[in-house]
């Protein structure tokens, strides 16, 4: 059993995407129980397939060396436009997601297309993770920890923000600034993401780790540790069954995500007829 879970880890570059798996399973649901609990899981999904625009021009004028760059400025260009464009309440929210990340998905496609090179399509919408570079690894755990370590900051205004967003803009938070953070912060989550699962399957790692804990617990800060434990076991165990199945990663860890998703919510309700989380201050402040 033990030669079963660490075969896969023997070479330098298995050993790199172990690492990048730890690291978004660490990174995503955290993001993502807060993308869960404002209702942004639709944004995650636009955001992750807009990114693609930014990807195609960044490759076809860098190369692949600039992939992930390209993808962080697209992913922070879509959240300022998405932001600015929603302040008008007379359009929508998730009309804004879709005008604009269907626009850029699209414009995405249209580069590729054009791009001289031997690199499919598909290896950018799901995933390359035996391809991670030393550079790869450094950017991602940079961006992850510059988030978590955003998010444990602003941990107690989120809170307040996400459960009474009135109150806290009576008390002095900055709740539309808050707003525009956590779209940068999805946005780098998605980029993080996306030499795991490529562009098409991050909304898995983003949703089902945290969604998952919330069968089970009722705070913030307990969700946010279940979800990070999950998602890290969850990441390795898929990329682990992808080396000895010799099948792609991405899809294998997302089928992870989702099995054990569903095996806890008939464990959940099978033992229980109603499950509550409470979103009240006093629980979710004591964390």
């Amino acid at each position: 059993m033990i030669s079963w879970l660490l075969d896969p880890f023997q070479s330098d570059f298995t050993q790199r995407a172990g690492l990048v798996c730890i690291l978004v399973g660490i990174l995503a649901p955290i993001v993502g129980t807060w993308v869960s609990l404002r209702r942004l899981a639709y944004m995650g999904d636009a955001m992750s397939h807009s990114l693609l625009g930014g990807i195609a021009l960044a490759f076809a004028w860098f190369g692949s060396a600039a992939v992930l760059p390209g993808a962080l400025v697209a992913g922070i260009l879509m959240a300022l436009t998405i932001h600015y464009l929603s302040q008008n309440r007379r359009v929508a929210l998730d009309s804004v997601i879709a005008v604009v990340g269907s626009g850029m998905f699209a414009l995405g496609v249209l580069i590729l297309s054009k791009v001289d090179t031997t690199v499919s399509l598909t290896h950018f919408l799901f995933g390359q993770l035996l391809t991670v570079n030393n550079t790869d690894v450094w950017m991602t755990l940079a961006l992850t920890i510059a988030s978590v370590g955003a998010i444990w900051y602003k941990f107690a205004d989120l809170t307040f923000s996400t459960f009474d967003r009135d109150h806290a803009t009576q008390v002095g938070i900055r709740v539309q600034r808050l707003d525009l953070a956590m779209l940068i912060l999805l946005a780098i989550c998605v980029v993080v993401c996306l030499s795991t699962v490529g562009t098409v399957l991050t909304v898995s790692l983003l949703i089902t780790p945290s969604a998952t804990a919330r069968l089970y617990c009722n705070r913030v800060a307990t969700i946010t540790r279940a979800g990070v434990a999950l998602g890290v076991s969850e990441v390795l165990l898929g990329f682990i069954v992808s080396y000895h199945a010799n099948v792609a990663p991405g899809p294998t860890i997302t089928l992870v995500t989702t099995v054990v998703f569903i095996s806890a919510y008939i464990t959940r309700f099978a033992t229980s007829d109603r499950t509550y989380v409470h979103h009240t201050h006093e629980h979710d402040h004591r964390h």
